[in-house]
Formats: structure tokens, C-alpha cells, sequence
């Protein structure tokens, strides 16, 4: 191995040691919080001022619970003065049930039901009767929107 290349191969792999940890850094961690309809939104960058949000790791059960008046920090998970994070459960979040996506799913699916003829507008905005499969596509939609909601 000549001098050159016993300098330039170790350099070269530091290098891209450094290049893929802040690659996995910003490919791990994202901002969550809620819009102002109450549904979650999740984002690579932070929300608009004075929403409180979190910064979380995919790579590992750490949170960041930031105040709105703190403004936006940084996607970063590695703790530090001013960026810590605490541990927490794993375990999925409860999916919260909406009584309003509920009783229009049910509603949904009634007018599905009944036999009369359904149409969607297409992007023209003229309206175009469904086909049986397109109707049975639709139910299923409607009956997963009601398990999901009710």
C-alpha cells in the first residue's frame, strides 16, 4: 500500500461514516402534532409557530415534547444541553373515534346499500355513474371508515 493511499483511505472513510450518520439522523426523525381540525399531521419540518408538537426518532423509542413558544428545533435525536428526550412506550397510540367520519361512513354505506344509482364527479367535474365493482369498492371503504370511526 503506497503513502497516498494509506492517508487518503482512512480520510475517505471517516468521511462517509459522517455522511451516512447524518443521512440516518435525518431519515429517523420527524416533527407530529395536530392541525387545527384535530388530525395528526407528521412532517419533516415543524409546524407553524405556536403549535406544540413533538420531534420523534423512528430509530428508537425517544420524543421530544416541544412548546409552541419554543419555536423549531431541530430534527436531531442525539441529547444534549437543550435537546433532550425522554423514553417512551412503544406501543401503538389508541386511534381515536370520530362520531362525525362515523355517521357519514354509516350513511355511506346505506346509500350504497339501497340500490339507487351512484355517481362520483370526475376531474372534469361531470358526474359518472360507478360500476358494480366500483360500488363494492366504495362499501369497503365505507365499512373500514366505520370500524376505524365508530
Amino acid at each position: 500500500m503506497n503513502r497516498v493511499t494509506r492517508i487518503v483511505l482512512p480520510l475517505l472513510t471517516v468521511f462517509c461514516m459522517v455522511l451516512m450518520s447524518s443521512t440516518a439522523t435525518a431519515e429517523n426523525t420527524y416533527y407530529r402534532w395536530n392541525d387545527d381540525r384535530g388530525q395528526p399531521v407528521h412532517s419533516d419540518r415543524p409546524p407553524p409557530i405556536g403549535t406544540d408538537y413533538e420531534v420523534v426518532s423512528t430509530g428508537s423509542s425517544l420524543i421530544r415534547k416541544v412548546s409552541g413558544d419554543e419555536g423549531a428545533v431541530p430534527a436531531e435525536t442525539i441529547p444534549r444541553v437543550g435537546n433532550q428526550f425522554d423514553q417512551v412506550d412503544l406501543e401503538p397510540e389508541e386511534v381515536k373515534k370520530n362520531p362525525e367520519y362515523c355517521e357519514r361512513a354509516r350513511k355511506n354505506l346505506e346509500a350504497l346499500d339501497n340500490g339507487t344509482s351512484i355517481g362520483l364527479r370526475n376531474d372534469k367535474g361531470e358526474l359518472e355513474p360507478l360500476s358494480d365493482e366500483e360500488i363494492e369498492a366504495q362499501k369497503n371503504k365505507a365499512r373500514e371508515a366505520i370500524i376505524k370511526n365508530c
